[in-house]
């Protein structure tokens, strides 16, 4: 009970901060765009927090999904006019539809392979960006302008705070959706198989099946925010397909926190954050990020959120620490193994 406050405690919190960020922004010199930036990686991490932080699965080719929605979405608005809204569902569909095509190849493989496999599935939609140039514009990208909302009745562009607003919503709506997946039946199995995969098998359970609809889910998650991230810079290059930008993603998951909800959003406000300020001093700035890395990972091994809730717990700062507690709180599990 105790913990369950405290989580509503803690979103109550986030939610309000977030809300007022564009207000408060120009107070502290922050481009309102850099918060939008922020908000649209965070979705991107999340999805690959929700197969490699819940799941155990190294997801370092989600950028695919990510360029695919960002190319979606782009595409849709240079050749056929679409709408805001109507871009950004076509999107989310091309990397749903991504992730359709994608998955029963990813499904026969777990660990390194799965993860180098789906750096391979990334690569290919980058060279395809990147070789396609009278569709895709190869090398030098696409650059679109902004579309209209698309509700019944308007006429109107997102311009800044409106789109900071979007974005945010965008956000909570992934954050809440996280939150009932982390206590459902299905989170905990989700969790069950990062921690034993063949005792979830043992008991009945078809992990494939598992596993494709997080993947679908991650798809669907990282597809939104490329497909948002297109339409607020007015670009997209094939960068966005490349394998440093899932890097990127890695990197942000687990510097925030792997396995929590609002583990991505810390990560991805660090990241680009500290990128704005520190390229603003150096052009190397790379060099002194990697370091701001490298120490976060030492002193926060589970990342910033999730070491200090396991320091809170009492537990002890171990990654692959098997907790039963998945299978308590998993009614379809117990069933099967007392049946």
């Amino acid at each position: 009970m105790t913990s369950s406050r405290n989580s509503i405690t803690v979103a109550l919190v986030v939610a309000v901060v977030l809300a007022l960020a564009p207000l408060v922004s120009p107070i502290i010199h922050v481009d309102v765009t850099i918060l939008s930036e922020v908000l649209l990686y965070a979705l991107a991490v999340m999805s690959v927090n929700l197969l490699l932080g819940y799941t155990g699965l190294p997801a370092f080719g989600n950028a695919a999904y990510f360029g695919l929605g960002a190319y979606g979405a782009a595409l849709s608005i240079k050749y056929f006019h679409f709408t805001f809204i109507e871009a950004a569902l076509v999107g989310v569909f091309l990397a749903l539809l991504g992730a359709l095509v994608l998955g029963p190849f990813l499904l026969r493989r777990r660990g390194i392979y799965f993860g180098l496999l789906s750096i391979a599935f990334g690569q290919v939609f980058y060279f395809i960006a990147y070789r396609f140039t009278s569709v895709t514009g190869g090398e030098d990208g696409l650059t679109i302008q902004k579309a209209y909302v698309g509700l019944p009745g308007s006429h109107f562009t997102f311009n800044h705070t409106p789109f900071d607003e979007m974005a945010l919503s965008g956000d909570v709506a992934v954050v809440f959706a996280f939150w009932i997946i982390e206590r459902s039946p299905f989170g905990r199995t989700l969790i069950a198989i990062r921690q034993n995969e063949s005792r979830v098998r043992y008991l009945g359970l078809n992990t494939d099946r598992f596993i494709f609809v997080a993947l679908i889910i991650s798809a669907g998650i990282a597809g939104l925010g490329g497909a948002l991230s297109s339409q607020l810079n007015g670009y997209v290059g094939p960068l966005v397909l490349d394998w440093h930008q899932s890097g990127d993603f890695v990197l942000m998951m687990i510097l925030g926190g792997a396995g929590t909800v609002f583990g991505p959003l810390i990560g991805a406000f660090i990241y680009v954050i500290g990128k704005d300020i520190i390229s603003t001093i150096t052009p190397l700035w790379q060099i002194f990020l990697g370091a701001i890395f490298v120490i976060c990972v030492l002193g926060f091994p589970k990342g910033i959120l999730g070491t200090i809730l396991a320091m809170r717990k009492g537990a002890s700062i171990d990654v692959d620490s098997d907790t039963p507690e998945w299978e308590a709180n998993t009614p379809q599990l117990a069933a099967n193994k007392n049946g």
